[in-house]
């Protein structure tokens, strides 16, 4: 076991080399769950290279593709807003490498539309335990839905199964005819048998976590991670990557980006919140172009600077719902150019990431909006 000292406490976890190269830690500022784990290869508090998140994308894939049941279509569901493109990119590699037939893909979200909504459910650990799960917005996919036989369930870690139970249970009676549901994650922390779910994961191991340092590093409530108002987003996320269902991406750039420009530089693509698979993308098509291009994505989870996590920068959302966003492991780093992606079709007033970048000496950063097509 290799004892971590945080701000909140000491972490104890058995690490070998595989899970250094997957995991890092730090401490939420969270009285519900003082520890993080820190990926390393998810995108979201530390910059990682496209062609590394594939790899995990792949394998994840290959292991979950002897657990399907044949010749019955699958849903794929990837947990906001950590997962998002996780569980977008193992569906594409279920659907393009591994060849799984009748295959869509919905991620979970935390924004309103007016859209039909299959269900709701609650993370309770979390800092913002609301979840939407809406319909298909194709109706093709909407009739597929129905006719599913294989549910895969995609975050990048589990604790103790609680949420996914609880979560399998709201599916069950939205989508009766479904007896495979599969948990698809990085790291299995579970340490009993699950009757609702089998498991999929790249590691799964123990853990113990000792509160030592109450009060310091937890105090949250000053900080707003769900809106004080509910309002529909439908004219502010308008199009469809993922949260209305897909079984093929669609998105365009609306600016174009001089590759031969970027040639020599050290790039960062940082996406914002929930949308983070298109920007990824676009990071990896830079990088198998010979970019220096790393890929990372703001989020509204908010932690200490402490252990693996060395800077943090806060600012409002996007989204016009005042929410308390940061961007983690940026201003530490040196980046000749930043690119901030965006699914938003305007942003608030009181949105000033690319000012805060330009104040730590960002000078060259350049915003892209994203649309389907």
């Amino acid at each position: 076991m290799v004892n971590m000292t945080l701000k909140t406490g000491v972490l104890s976890v058995s690490y070998d080399e595989e899970l250094k190269h997957l995991i890092g830690f730090g401490s939420r500022i969270n009285p519900k769950r003082g520890y993080l784990f820190v990926s390393k290869v998810l995108g979201k508090h530390i910059p990682t290279k496209p062609s590394q998140m594939k790899k995990i994308y792949n394998k994840l894939a290959q292991k979950t593709k002897h657990k399907l049941i044949q010749d019955k279509p699958t849903l794929v569901i990837g947990f906001a807003e950590t997962a998002t493109a996780l569980g977008h990119g193992v569906f594409e590699s279920l659907r393009d490498d591994y060849g799984v037939q009748d295959i869509f893909y919905i991620h979970s979200t935390r924004f309103m539309t007016s859209e039909d909504t299959l269900l709701e459910f609650y993370e309770e650990h979390c800092h913002a335990p609301s979840h939407i799960i809406y319909k298909p917005r194709d109706e093709a996919l909407r009739d597929l839905l129905y006719d599913v036989g294989n549910v895969v369930l995609v975050d990048d870690e589990v604790s103790t199964g609680k949420t996914v139970s609880n979560l399998i249970e709201q599916l069950k009676h939205r989508l009766p005819g479904v007896h495979n549901y599969i948990l698809v994650t990085i790291l299995n922390w579970i340490n009993n048998k699950q009757d609702a779910f089998e498991s999929v994961a790249l590691h799964s191991g123990s853990f113990e976590f000792d509160w030592h340092y109450q009060g310091e590093g937890v105090d949250d409530s000053c900080i707003v991670s769900e809106p004080q108002e509910k309002v529909f987003l439908d004219e502010i996320i308008p199009y469809n990557f993922g949260r209305h269902g897909v079984d093929k991406l669609h998105c365009i750039i609306e600016s174009n980006v001089d590759v031969d420009d970027l040639r020599g530089k050290r790039v960062l693509v940082l996406g914002t919140a929930e949308f983070m698979y298109p920007p990824y993308l676009f990071a990896l098509s830079l990088e198998e172009n010979g970019i220096d291009v790393y890929f990372q994505a703001t989020t509204r989870s908010p932690v200490n600077v402490d252990g693996d996590i060395e800077s943090k920068i806060e600012f409002k959302d996007n989204y016009f719902e005042n929410i308390d966003n940061f961007a983690y492991n940026v201003v530490d780093k040196e980046y000749d150019k930043i690119f901030i992606c965006y699914e938003t079709t305007q942003k608030p007033e009181n949105f000033k990431l690319k000012k805060i970048l330009n104040q730590h000496g960002f000078l060259d950063v350049e915003e892209l909006n994203f649309r389907d097509s």
